[in-house]
Parts: C-alpha cells; sequence; structure tokens
C-alpha cells in the first residue's frame, strides 16, 4: 500500500516540477470528490488520476493529507479482506480434505470413527457402548465424534445396520461438490439466507474412497456439510428435507 501511495507522491511531485501550481476551489472540491469514489470503487487508474487533480487544484494542505490517509487505509483495508479471506479459503480445503479422507477411512466401521462413540439410550457416564444380544436394543442412532483443528467432525449411523450412516462438518467458506472430490452433481437449488437472500445448494453423488455416498453443500460460510448413504434419509426426515427431497 505504502509503494502505491508512494508512486502516486512521485507522480504529484512531477507535476508541480512542470509548473502546474494553478489552485482552483471548484476544479479541487471536483477531484477531491472524484479521488474519494475511484477510491469507494476500488479503481487504482482513477484513483491516481483524480489524486493528481486534487494536488493541482487543492491549496489546503491538510485536505490533501486527509485525502492520502483516506487512500492507505481504503488499501489497507482491502488488502487485510484479501488475505484473511485467502485464510478462510486455505482453511476450508484444509478441513474439507481431512473430512473426506476421515469419512471414507471409516464409512465402512463408523464406529470405529472415534474411540467412544454414544448411542441414543445409553447411560451417559457408562463409557463407550456394550454389544447388546437383543436386536431391538440396536435400533437406535449412535454419534462419533473428533476434532479437526477448530471444527468438529460427526458420524452419525444406525446401530443395527451401520452402513445406514451420515457425516458432517460446518465449512468457514462455501464449499461446492468439486471440494469433496470426483463426483456427479444431481441437484441444485436456492435456499434461504440469514441475511434474508438466497443461496445455492447442491446435491452429489460421490465417487472414489465414497463412492455410492451422496453430498449436500451450501455456497455460504459456516454451512453444514453432509456426506450420507442415500438409505440414511429414510431414517432422518429433517436431512431428507434439506437434501431436497
Amino acid at each position: 500500500m505504502r509503494t502505491r501511495l508512494g508512486e502516486l507522491l512521485v507522480l504529484a511531485a512531477t507535476v508541480s516540477a512542470f509548473g502546474c501550481s494553478e489552485k482552483d476551489a471548484t476544479k479541487c472540491q471536483e477531484a477531491l470528490d472524484g479521488t474519494r469514489k475511484s477510491v469507494a470503487a476500488s479503481d487504482l487508474v482513477l484513483t491516481a488520476q483524480w489524486r493528481e487533480r486534487s494536488y493541482k487544484y487543492c491549496a489546503d494542505q491538510a485536505a490533501l493529507g486527509t485525502l492520502d490517509k483516506e487512500i492507505v487505509d481504503k488499501q489497507t483495508a482491502e488488502a487485510n479482506a484479501k488475505a484473511t479471506e485467502a485464510k478462510r479459503v486455505a482453511q476450508n480445503a484444509g478441513l474439507l480434505k481431512a473430512f473426506v479422507n476421515w469419512a471414507g477411512d471409516n464409512r465402512i466401521a463408523p464406529d470405529h470413527a472415534s474411540v467412544s462413540p454414544k448411542c441414543d439410550g445409553d447411560d451417559p457416564d457408562a463409557g463407550a457402548p456394550k454389544p447388546s444380544t437383543d436386536p431391538k436394543a440396536t435400533q437406535r442412532f449412535c454419534t462419533a465424534t473428533r476434532t479437526a483443528g477448530s471444527s468438529t467432525l460427526t458420524a452419525r449411523y444406525w446401530d443395527a445396520d451401520k452402513t445406514i450412516l451420515l457425516f458432517s462438518t460446518k465449512a468457514p467458506a462455501p464449499a461446492t461438490c468439486d471440494d469433496l472430490g470426483p463426483n456427479k452433481v444431481l441437484k441444485t437449488w436456492d435456499v434461504p439466507a440469514a441475511n434474508g437472500q438466497s443461496v445455492k445448494r447442491s446435491r452429489c453423488e460421490l465417487n472414489g474412497t465414497l463412492a455410492g455416498m451422496h453430498a449436500v453443500v451450501s455456497a455460504a460460510a459456516n454451512a453444514p456439510v453432509y456426506i450420507f448413504s442415500p438409505s440414511y434419509l429414510e431414517k432422518d426426515p429433517a436431512l431428507k428435507k434439506i437434501a431436497g427431497e
């Protein structure tokens, strides 16, 4: 940012060197307004051109100093915002890669996805669930979790048939089906967003290590990402609705 401003200062000094020191209050105000509009639009070329006119026509050095500060502050804020977004996108990619690997490693035995999975109806103080010989006792959901950085990865599966399962997490940045690896998009539709607008949601069929499983992603920050067996939807009406059925 300082380099850009430095280039602008050199340009202004060059103009002064050629004797362009004419001052005009009307043209000065026009130049100041034009500079600020260009700064707001993030147009570096127009910002430089209007700033040059400001230094040509404005006699108030304090006003020019304020203008330069506004330029530097805006450019610094934009650079910081870009850096923050780049970091968030990188974190998103890392999280989704870990999530996909974890789901692929545990799709056959989701009860091994964590050291101590918890099942519906278990005594919360009894530790890990113990196998039961009663078939009815396994007609329930169990949950296994692990952490990945500051995120939580969750596996939810039907105890009697562990092929009925769901993996989920929350992505810090908008996610796409392509973020989860090879896939075939089955449908895309609009869903309401918190800001009163709408975002795209997609459902896809995955390939590779997750072949046969489906995924649902949303083009919004901090939205859930789901990977599930199609049979899971019959056990979870809420997710069935989320998945567009």
